[in-house]
């Protein structure tokens, strides 16, 4: 009888070939399904023609992701690599996220570990030109008799440096720094950039965080730093004399969960994740502001938003306070503003409406006629961001 010469190959290809057969038979068959592991619907069957259509272009890579999210088992596979990875070799199952000091987890993608302006040259030449472009913007809108704002969202690294481990990061200067000093020296564009507020904040008496630990975004004390340094700025840039609402800090027995650890995964069996060690809300004192969500004007709004480049159209959102000053402001911007401020930002007008793109569209303009528009978008994609808002005076 011959001997198997290679036992050890034989079982792995065996394991391997099992795995890879039961992940095929339990293949997800529900489309939409939420991943618990990854807290995000799966893919779903991609369309094979586009709206003329013609074969869609994307094709192969849609069903590429589509093969791969639903693949039987795949949380399972998912949970072990984030406990292997987190609790044995002390890192990040994705090079998407880094691991910092003293339980703070980073995005290692779209620059954000990379703010410093001493190291983005090209960022540096372009200022001239950014500089131009919100100039052309704010003048566009001037001539529709509507005032203009820009808001730039300072990245966590640029608040807690001293927290990311693969480098020593100063961060006393970064793009934020360099477009916010270039914009105010050189143009009369109103830049909110509340960055130097939010540091100063750091050290404050009830040791509270002004960016989350395991998320990309600020806190409650941070947010509120943020809001009312904008309502302070509008009233000294003589655009309006609203006034910041009033709200009141909740502590809750609840522990956040932060996007940076939905991309982290579970890294016990059990599915726990990286929380925050608490979590404190904020709410309204007395809030007048209500959400526009059914009616004509709503339904308008929605068919405006068609075809447009929006981000998530789940999350633009309309406001409506009768108690405000007859003010409307169109906003749009990212989830720096999208889901963290827009409540207390829709007590200070009469109309609020914000919709997450990263350029302004006339069609937006003419829906909400504003009396304001506020372009906001954080600081770690700025150089792209800067290009998307250009398309607006193109």
């Amino acid at each position: 009888m011959k001997k198997i010469q290679n036992i050890p190959g034989f079982i792995t290809a065996f394991i391997y070939f099992l795995l890879t057969a039961l992940s095929l038979v339990f293949f997800n068959r529900v489309p939409g399904r939420e991943s618990a592991a990854e807290n995000r619907r799966l893919a779903e069957f991609p369309s094979v023609r586009n709206e003329k259509g013609e074969l869609s272009p994307s094709l192969a890579d849609d069903l590429a992701g589509w093969f791969e999210d639903n693949l039987g088992f795949r949380d399972a596979y998912l949970t072990l690599s984030g406990m292997i990875n987190y609790n044995l070799l002390h890192r990040s199952k994705t090079s998407k996220v880094e691991l910092g000091k003293e339980g703070f987890i980073f995005l290692a993608e779209e620059g954000n570990l990379s703010l410093e302006a001493s190291k983005s040259g090209k960022f540096l030449e372009k200022l001239p030109e950014y500089a131009s472009d919100q100039e052309a913007i704010a003048e566009k809108l001037a001539s529709q008799g509507i005032d203009y704002v820009l808001m730039i969202g300072p990245g966590k690294p640029s608040i807690y440096p001293e927290y990311i481990a693969s480098s020593a990061h100063r961060m006393e200067d970064t793009v934020g720094d360099a477009l916010y000093d270039y914009l105010t020296e050189n143009t009369d564009v109103h830049v909110s950039w509340p960055k130097k507020l939010l540091v100063d904040a750091k050290d404050n008496e009830d040791g509270e965080l002004i960016y989350l630990q395991t998320d990309t975004h600020w806190t409650t004390y941070g947010r509120n730093i943020a809001y009312r340094d904008l309502i302070a700025s509008l009233s000294e840039w003589n655009i309006t004399d609203t006034r910041p609402c009033e709200v009141r800090f909740v502590k809750s027995d609840e522990h956040y969960v932060g996007d940076l650890s939905n991309m982290m995964g579970p890294v016990t069996w059990s599915g726990h994740r990286l929380y925050e060690d608490s979590f404190t809300d904020w709410e309204i004192v007395s809030p007048k502001a209500e959400v526009v969500d059914h009616g004509e004007r709503y339904e308008e709004f929605l068919r405006m938003l068609e075809g447009k480049r929006v981000y998530n159209p789940e999350l633009c959102v309309m406001y409506h306070n009768d108690s405000a000053p007859k003010e409307s402001v169109l906003i749009c911007g990212d989830s720096m503003v999208g889901i963290c401020l827009l409540p207390q930002l829709a007590e200070c007008f009469s109309d609020l409406t914000f919709v997450w793109s990263y350029t302004i569209d006339q069609d937006f303009i003419d829906f909400a006629k504003p009396d304001l528009v506020i372009s906001q978008f954080g600081e770690r994609e700025l150089p792209l961001r800067l290009e998307d808002i250009r398309r607006f005076i193109d």
